[in-house]
């Protein structure tokens, strides 16, 4: 079964840019967006790099995020499309995403020279069990 995610608007105000007007449902759970920002030009100059952004939740929150790179390819983290050659040939490393209690961090290697990289990110509500 392959898996789908769904985007519901709650509310009525088709342009609202409230995180909170957006639901995520699932086969397996439904997700309402608690926060979404967008991390610009951010410079991968050490290998690893990671840039930390402060969540403001008592808990380790559900989370996801996609990175621009240079060329224009946008990644989910730990799934590099490496059959991308203008992605092997600029030398981009890979991405990858953790969290704490505190804090999410977006890590990447630099295999190559130093690039400047887009984050987009989504903190959900935490699903009841």
């Amino acid at each position: 079964m392959a898996f789908e995610i769904r985007v519901a608007k709650s509310g009525e105000n088709a342009n609202s840019t409230d995180p909170n007007d957006f639901i995520f449902h699932s086969a397996y759970n439904t997700f309402k967006i608690l926060a979404e920002g967008t991390l610009l030009t951010q410079t991968v100059n050490a290998n690893p790099k990671t840039f930390t952004l402060a969540h403001g939740l008592e808990f380790v929150p559900t989370f996801y995020g996609f990175a621009k790179f240079p060329d224009g390819y946008i990644a989910p983290p730990n799934s590099m499309d490496f059959t991308n050659q203008a992605f092997v040939s600029d030398g981009y490393g890979t991405f990858s995403m953790e969290a704490d209690d505190t804090n999410l961090y977006f890590i990447f290697t630099r295999p190559g020279s130093n690039y400047n990289v887009d984050i987009k990110y989504y903190v959900f509500e935490a699903p009841s069990v």
